[in-house]
């Protein structure tokens, strides 16, 4: 990957340091998980009709540590670098299971077009766009090069396909999306709707929309999750 080529060095050095980091959310989480009850989230109960799917909730519910992270921009996968890291330090320090803990990739802003899947990124030439390059292809992508694994090389792969296989939860913010799809219609001339259509109909499997990134972030910081920047 080329794009943010400056970032790097921040990147490797931030890595190496997240031993540290681990550290504090091992002292953090259990406090933070305990202040979870059901009287808490009773209160918080979807009104009925509503189109908003609230699942992952439940799904951090039942996990003792969770750590969510803001891909507020694509930053060349940042944020799930960052989540593998976490979950394969607290298995070699704790030696937890992935069923014991739950990561939160909050997609928003620039962070969007991680969420997009192959027919997006090809159709809209996103790899050009972005100036990211194929993996295997060494061209301008034209597909999500972070949803798949570049070889089968175990859990420590940090794709989105691999990250959701552990029990990673995906979520998009809806106005970043459709801000994105708003631009990129009058970009090739089409309809505003019939391409928000598209790009809903085309996001990564297991992704979850919400209606914002910041309701994400705080309602995933209420579920007892650490915050953590992805980007």
């Amino acid at each position: 990957m080329t794009q943010e080529s400056t970032n790097l060095h921040d990147r490797r050095e931030f890595l190496a340091q997240l031993g540290i980091a681990t550290a504090v959310l091992a002292g953090s989480a259990g406090p933070l998980a305990a202040q979870i009850n059901d009287a808490s989230d009773a209160s918080l109960q979807l009104p009925q009709g509503s189109k908003w799917d609230t699942s992952w909730l439940d799904h951090l519910a039942k996990a003792q540590y969770r750590v969510v992270f803001d891909a507020s921009n694509i930053s060349d996968g940042f944020a799930l670098d960052l989540t593998s890291t976490f979950l394969d330090h607290y298995r070699e320090v704790h030696g937890t299971k992935d069923d014991q803990l739950r990561a939160v990739i909050v997609m928003r802003q620039l962070g969007t077009p991680l969420a997009l899947g192959d027919a997006i990124w090809d159709k809209f030439a996103l790899g050009e766009e972005l100036k990211i390059n194929d993996r295997l292809t060494h061209q301008p992508a034209r597909r999500n090069p972070f949803l798949k694994a570049a070889s089968p090389n175990g859990s420590s792969d940090s794709s989105l396909e691999t990250l959701r296989a552990r029990g990673t939860i995906l979520l998009l913010c809806n106005i970043a999306m459709n801000n994105w799809s708003s631009r990129h219609a009058e970009m090739a001339k089409r309809p505003v709707d019939e391409v928000r259509e598209e790009v809903r109909a085309n996001l990564v499997p297991g992704t979850i929309v919400v209606p914002s990134g910041i309701f994400a972030l705080i309602r995933a910081q209420n579920a007892g999750c650490a915050y953590m920047r992805g980007a």
